[in-house]
Order: structure tokens, then C-alpha cells, then sequence
């Protein structure tokens, strides 16, 4: 496997959602390749932070915020209007 082969194939790899065959050529490759053997290592100490956050729920006015920030930037409005009601 070349490196960006498995690169391609790094999230899968920590996420056991690779095959068998698949998960020994990664292996192998990193085993040879310095290079991505500190890519999987970086990627994996992320996952990890990650799991051990907790959820994070946004303030209740976020995504009305959001779309204002996105109109003002954007010039023209962006925010879902309201739906007229069905009859």
C-alpha cells in the first residue's frame, strides 16, 4: 500500500471499519512507514480526546444567530422562512 492509500483508509482503521485483509495491509504499512505510523498515532490521540468529552449542547438562540451572522456576511438573506400552513 502506498501512503496515501492508507491514509484513506486511517479513520476507518480506528473505527474497525476496514476489512481483514485490509486492516493487515495498514498494519503493515504502518509498521514500515514512520510517516504514517505518527499520523495514526495523531489521529487516534483525537478520537480519544474526543470520547472523553462530554456532549455539548448549543445556547438555545444559536442557530437563529448563525443565520444572522451568515445574511449580514453574506449580503442576502439565507435563514429558512417560515412555512405557510397547509390547508
Amino acid at each position: 500500500m502506498e501512503c496515501l492509500e492508507v491514509y484513506a483508509w486511517l479513520q476507518a482503521y480506528l473505527d474497525s471499519g476496514v476489512t481483514a485483509e485490509q486492516e493487515r495491509a495498514v498494519e503493515a504499512h504502518i509498521r514500515a512507514c514512520p510517516y504514517c505510523r505518527r499520523k495514526l498515532v495523531a489521529m487516534a490521540r483525537v478520537v480519544n480526546a474526543l470520547e472523553r468529552t462530554s456532549d455539548i449542547s448549543p445556547r438555545a438562540d444559536f442557530t437563529r444567530r448563525l443565520y444572522e451572522a451568515l445574511e449580514e456576511e453574506a449580503g442576502h438573506p439565507l435563514a429558512p422562512r417560515p412555512r405557510e400552513p397547509r390547508r
